[in-house]
């Protein structure tokens, strides 16, 4: 069974590992803290703290039944093929309005011919179904979308870059994600061993400490100037 992005954590515990087996009890929670302390900062509704809230909760939600032993495979990949969908928009909502205008064209032209063609496999095939090509394909268009964007936080920002909100969730994700890639180039099977695991989940840890920095007060809450 191929990882998937953010079942990607996911392990059997072993016996007299403890190390491994508190660190994926507390990366199961992780994306649970940012989304309390927006809220216990009175940040929700403000943009772009409050995508950032969601995202936090879909891959609590995707993450959890795994961890708990919840659902079969079959259950999981169906909960996995609808929360990444969802999590893809979410990203392309936060990050698109910082983007060029033709970039932003050529954005929603890609997203919906992706997501179109990733329904109409799922409706064929299942969607109980693993998915690790679109999977590669829905990182590439995250990464597509984020980097982009950089450059034009640093130019409106300057010296303030570290006050913006979406440096940090920009920052969090795109170092999870070349972890990841980087994990899953070096097993060319798809299966990362339990080494790798331990090594992802530290990136999650520092993906979601992140997020905690973009929701700290007196950070810029508009998605542009």
């Amino acid at each position: 069974m191929k990882d998937r992005l953010f079942a990607q954590i996911s392990i059997m515990f072993k016996p007299g590992n403890s190390f491994a087996d508190y660190l994926f009890i507390t990366v199961t929670f992780l994306p649970l803290l940012p989304a309390i302390f927006i809220l216990f900062q009175k940040n929700f509704g403000k943009s772009p703290l409050d995508i950032l809230l969601i995202i936090c909760l879909v891959n609590f939600i995707r993450d959890l039944p795994i961890h708990l032993y919840m659902l079969n495979w079959e259950g999981q990949n169906i909960l996995n093929n609808v929360c990444y969908p969802i999590e893809l928009i979410l990203f392309a909502r936060l990050f698109r309005t910082t983007l060029l205008k033709p970039l932003r064209e050529g954005l929603t032209v890609i997203l919906v011919a992706f997501l179109s063609s990733m329904l109409t496999w799922l409706s064929i095939k299942g969607w109980e179904n693993d998915t690790p090509v679109l999977e590669i394909i829905q990182y590439s268009i995250l990464i597509g979308t984020i980097l982009p964007s950089l450059p034009f936080l640093v130019r409106s920002k300057g010296l303030d870059i570290f006050r913006s909100s979406l440096f940090w969730i920009a920052g969090g994700t795109l170092f999870y994600l070349f972890i990841l890639l980087l994990l899953k180039w070096a097993n060319p099977g798809g299966q990362l061993n339990a080494e790798d695991k331990i090594f992802l989940s530290l990136a999650a840890l520092i993906r979601y400490s992140l997020y905690m920095l973009a929701a700290l007060p007196g950070r810029d809450s508009a998605l542009t100037e």
